[in-house]
């Protein structure tokens, strides 16, 4: 009886480990047989995406001190943003901006248009020999990701998870600001591509889950061809993380350019634990970038990554991050794994997100996070 026993359990274990040998096999062979681990490093344009907010929030306030913020319309404001944007192309060598009009700023009064912001941008991408990838609409980068003028919304009632562009006076009224946007910019030489909204597909979780409509996004789209005389690609960017997400169909779809926003080193709790999970190595639920790439192609297209996670993915204020308290979520290895990551995309181009956070960095003598930008920027092997 004991040894019958004995051989019981002999075999319970045995079958056990065979069980977690073949479980680890089908990760092992899932991730060695994944795009990001067989498709080649393609000659991707580097550049990075730029607000001046967000250079102002990290470089000129101070956490936990709201008598540290700086006033939007302080004299040389304009002046003071084109510097940072100048710092940044002399410290990472990279010749590629992403810029976002931001409604409530160029236009804070309806009809009435203040452009000195993004034309001083603008301005130093060109002394700087660099090209320009301006979006356009009620979405742009950062928080809030909407932008629009107190003057856009009165009388009207834009509910908690709206789709906002279904109220017919809104949609005239930004429609006709992108037209005047676009015409605005429309001989620069300096502006190679355009973006329709920011994530148009995505509601936004910072403003009130507000959405866009598809057939709205195709105005924009149209809006911006039908005022620009030199016929420059439009892309349409996308946020996708997982396999069962097929809205980037619908970008690709009705833009010149499929873009995508990458964000590989996501934050999560298992049974309580905080774990970081790179989403790039998990096999056929990951989304496969590198086919979106080849079918955009296939139709005439181009496939761009235009956020590619560039500082730490944090819980806390950005701020609170310094080189004696760095975050685990990312590291400046961390960030030349994430340009290879979308190499192996076979993007025409990659814009990196974080460039002003760098700027903080190197202000705590962390050069770091730089040297990292500048050593992706090489042509892969």
């Amino acid at each position: 009886m004991r040894d019958r026993r004995r051989w019981g359990a002999a075999a319970i274990c045995a079958l056990a480990l065979l069980m977690l040998a073949v479980i680890f096999g089908q990760f092992w062979l899932m991730r060695t047989l994944s795009w990001t681990h067989r498709e080649p490093l393609a000659d991707s344009v580097l550049g990075f995406n730029f607000s001046c907010d967000q250079a102002e929030y990290v470089l000129l306030e101070r956490p936990n001190d709201p008598g540290s913020n700086v006033a939007d319309d302080r004299p040389g404001r304009a002046e003071w943003c084109a510097s940072v944007l100048d710092r940044l192309f002399a410290e990472t060598g990279l010749k590629a901006v992403r810029l976002s009009l931001q409604w409530d700023e160029i236009e804070p009064h309806e009809g009435q248009f203040d452009f000195s912001v993004p034309d001083a941008l603008i301005a130093s991408a060109g002394r700087n020999n660099a090209t320009v990838m301006l979006s356009v609409g009620m979405k742009a980068q950062r928080h809030p990701e909407y932008y629009i003028p107190e003057w856009a919304t009165q009388g009207l009632t834009l509910a908690d998870g709206a789709v906002i562009s279904d109220e017919p006076l809104l949609r005239q009224r930004v429609l006709a600001m992108i037209a005047a946007a676009v015409r605005h910019y429309a001989d620069s030489p300096v502006i190679d591509s355009w973006g329709a909204e920011n994530e148009a597909y995505i509601a936004s979780h910072r403003s009130d889950r507000w959405s866009l409509g598809r057939d709205y996004v195709a105005e924009v789209v149209r809006a911006i061809h039908e005022n620009d005389p030199r016929g420059r690609p439009v892309s349409i960017n996308h946020a996708q993380h997982f396999v069962m997400d097929q809205r980037w169909r619908d970008a690709l779809a009705d833009s010149d350019i499929l873009s995508q926003s990458m964000y590989p080193s996501r934050n999560g709790r298992v049974f309580g634990v905080k774990v970081i999970a790179n989403i790039m190595e998990i096999g056929p639920l990951m989304p496969n970038y590198a086919y979106q790439a080849r079918l955009a192609r296939g139709m005439g297209k181009q496939f761009w990554v235009t956020e590619l996670q560039g500082e730490p993915w944090t819980e806390v204020d950005s701020r609170l991050i310094t080189p004696e308290s760095p975050s685990d979520n990312l590291s400046p290895e961390g960030l030349k794994a994430n340009v290879r990551y979308a190499r192996r995309t076979g993007a025409e181009r990659i814009y990196l997100w974080g460039a002003e956070w760098w700027l903080y960095q190197q202000a705590l003598d962390d050069m770091s996070w730089l040297n990292a930008v500048r050593d992706s920027n090489t042509t892969p092997p």
